[in-house]
């Protein structure tokens, strides 16, 4: 009856081989602190965050890519209305 007494296996742990995390964590800790102290420049990381991932939407891409066609399709309508009051009238 060894089942109860079995060792349970190691646990699966993935370390990334080309990604160094302790660096990347060392660095972005840096220039925390020297922002805080004035030294470094300021990184504003909204403006770039939001352009990452507009620019991977497609939805957000045809939305920008469409809206000029809104004043062309206005004014084809609005010549074909003065055209027909005017051949309404003539």
């Amino acid at each position: 009856m060894m089942w109860f007494g079995q060792c349970k296996p190691r646990r699966f742990e993935h370390r990334m081989i080309y990604a160094d995390d302790r660096k990347k964590f060392l660095n972005d800790l840096e220039q925390k602190a020297k922002e805080e102290l004035g030294m470094g420049e300021k990184r504003n990381t909204t403006p770039d965050f939001h352009a990452a991932f507009t620019s991977e939407t497609s939805h957000l891409r045809r939305k920008e890519a469409g809206q000029g066609y809104g004043f062309l399709f206005m004014g084809i309508a609005l010549m074909a209305l003065i055209a027909a009051i005017i051949y309404m009238f003539l």
